[in-house]
């Protein structure tokens, strides 16, 4: 199993003129600044990185000939809105997947309109099938990413698990998130069992809990998104529940850091490598 990071520790660094004015020296500064930023996670031992094309290069392919020159893949090529879904032709998302070698496009989370309603669900599971084809049919996989809020209750079953009878095993996939399905209640190692097959990139990030949580009102407990080893999930079952299932890679992410976020993914990266999963370890 290879290892990506999803780069929402360093995001900052790969979108450096965000919210800036742009003078005629930024644009050059700003392209150095995500070279870096990459070279950075390739020489950690990161095997590739999710990620669309930064909008500091000019086209997908200076992005992708950049990418190749420091060893590290493109996983993940962005995301599709619900729109995109319903109706999109994607010819421009593939066109990008393909010119970056991306082999997968990722729902980040379901519509608002979803949640709690069984007729919004299932109308968005028919949007997810008829884009997966579209992709599926040109090698590029459609993988939900599943959030805590996919386990509540609609008619008596989870939202994922309604999504997951509802989408075809051919061309609709999950990502599945190990801190989410913790936090969702779910266990993690039941459910990369239970998708197995319909599993091909997995986000690892640990669950943590605040040390100065209140302890006189329980109910206080705070959690943490922790570096990989760092938190309270069996990475050991994980791992090697994902190899049982034959999942191709792994997608480091923590949506928030207490340390620099170099230094939390190198600390996720090293651990991952103590286990002897990663090409570069």
């Amino acid at each position: 199993m290879k290892i990506s990071l999803c780069p929402m520790a360093i995001g900052p660094y790969l979108r450096p003129l965000q919210g800036e004015v742009m003078d005629s020296s930024m644009p050059e500064a700003a392209l150095d600044t995500v070279k870096s930023a990459l070279t950075k996670v390739s020489n950690m031992g990161y095997d590739g990185i999710e990620t669309a094309t930064p909008s500091v290069f000019s086209c997908p392919q200076e992005f992708r000939d950049f990418m190749d020159s420091i060893n590290l893949e493109v996983l993940t090529c962005g995301g599709l809105t619900y729109d995109e879904l319903k109706f999109g032709d994607l010819k421009d998302k593939i066109a990008e997947c393909k010119t970056l070698g991306a082999k997968n496009v990722m729902i980040g989370q379901m519509p608002q309109e979803c949640a709690g309603n069984y007729d919004e669900l299932l109308a968005f599971c028919r949007a997810m099938n008829r884009a997966g084809k579209i992709l599926a049919d040109e090698g590029i996989a459609l993988s939900y990413h599943n959030h805590a809020c996919d386990f509540a209750k609609v008619n008596g079953q989870s939202h994922l698990q309604i999504i997951l009878d509802n989408t075809c095993d051919k061309s609709v996939f999950f990502e599945l998130d190990t801190h989410w399905l913790q936090s969702g209640g779910a266990h993690v190692i039941s459910w990369i069992k239970k998708t197995a097959g319909r599993v091909r990139f997995i986000h690892f990030k640990d669950y943590g809990i605040d040390e100065y949580s209140d302890t006189n009102w329980l109910e206080c407990t705070h959690k943490l998104w922790m570096e990989i080893g760092q938190g309270n999930l069996n990475w050991p079952g994980i791992i090697e529940a994902c190899k049982e299932a034959k999942i191709e890679w792994c997608s480091v992410e923590q949506d928030v850091v207490r340390r620099p976020g170099f230094e939390a993914s190198k600390i996720s990266v090293d651990y991952l490598h103590s286990l002897g999963i990663g090409a570069k370890r």
